[in-house]
């Protein structure tokens, strides 16, 4: 039986390619290493939380805070703008700077004014209690008498003179005049004078009018009673610290009961009017000022 021929030794194949620990890039990774096991997935790695909101949030509050300190330093008066002295008044120098700084800062006249002052004072703090423009001394302090200082303070359309003394804790404002200056005291003390002589109840009251018109305050109080109320000797004082004029227009003397009685008329401020002057004819010492009215009569 033949037998095929042999075929010569299988030709010898190369050596299969060595690879490495990880198959080449690119192809599939297969292997027990890489198979996931069941019911598993591979790990994904967390997500970035995107920081946008948290900066708008910042932002927002750094705005907000911002516009509010903003809005309160500049409108708000004094949060980031010092306050101006409203109450020096160790001289009329600082007495007319606080007055004027009063009206800026929209503050209280309280310890500027004089504690009996004009009545048309009260009016020009009615007025600067609205102004609405910053105060300034648009006419320096400046000597009007022996010891009275005068100076002008302005605030828009707003325009007061103003007259200054000594009073008992540093000087004080007296008067205030609108669109001029007031005319000084002859004394700006105001204790009596002594008890002059007198005739009777008429020369009494005309010595009265004499000191009230020269705006004499320690003459008119030396011929009023010593029983003399109050309101007539502070009244008087206010009206001589403002602008007054008394013109006797009729007298009337009642013998029997002591007195006598002298009609004016009357100008105070600016404004006319009647009034009326009093005395006690009986008085110790002489007859004496006992009440003064300049507006009623």
């Amino acid at each position: 039986m033949s037998h095929p021929p042999q075929q010569g030794p299988h030709p010898q194949q190369g050596p299969y390619p060595q690879q490495g620990p990880y198959p080449p890039q690119g192809q599939p990774q297969y292997g027990p290493q890489y198979a996931p096991q069941y019911g598993q997935y591979p790990p994904q790695p967390p997500k970035k939380k995107s920081k946008a909101g948290l900066w708008i949030s910042l932002v927002a509050v750094v705005v907000l805070l911002g516009g509010g300190v903003a809005f309160t330093g500049w409108v708000t008066p004094g949060f980031f703008k010092e306050k101006l002295d409203t109450t020096s008044r160790g001289t009329p120098e600082q007495l007319a700077q606080s007055f004027a700084n009063v009206v800026t800062e929209q503050a209280m006249f309280d310890r500027l004014w004089c504690k009996i002052r004009s009545k048309r004072s009260y009016t020009a703090g009615q007025a600067f209690a609205v102004a609405k423009d910053e105060a300034k001394i648009s006419n320096p302090v400046h000597p009007t008498g022996p010891q009275e200082r005068a100076a002008t303070v302005t605030a828009g359309p707003i325009s007061y003179g103003i007259a200054m003394i000594p009073g008992e804790q540093g000087w004080c404002v007296r008067d205030a005049k609108a669109g001029g200056e007031p005319e000084p005291l002859a004394s700006t003390s105001t204790d009596p004078k002594p008890r002059p002589e007198v005739k009777d109840g008429a020369d009494a009251i005309g010595q009265f009018i004499t000191a009230v018109n020269g705006r004499d305050i320690p003459a008119a109080l030396s011929v009023m009673c010593e029983n003399a109320p109050d309101t007539t000797r502070s009244g008087t004082q206010q009206l001589i610290n403002g602008e007054v004029r008394l013109t006797a227009r009729s007298t009337d003397v009642l013998r029997t009961a002591g007195r006598t009685i002298v009609h004016l008329d009357t100008k105070v401020d600016g404004v006319t009017g009647q009034g009326r002057v009093e005395t006690n004819d009986h008085a110790t010492g002489g007859p004496c000022v006992t009440s003064f009215d300049p507006r009623s009569d």
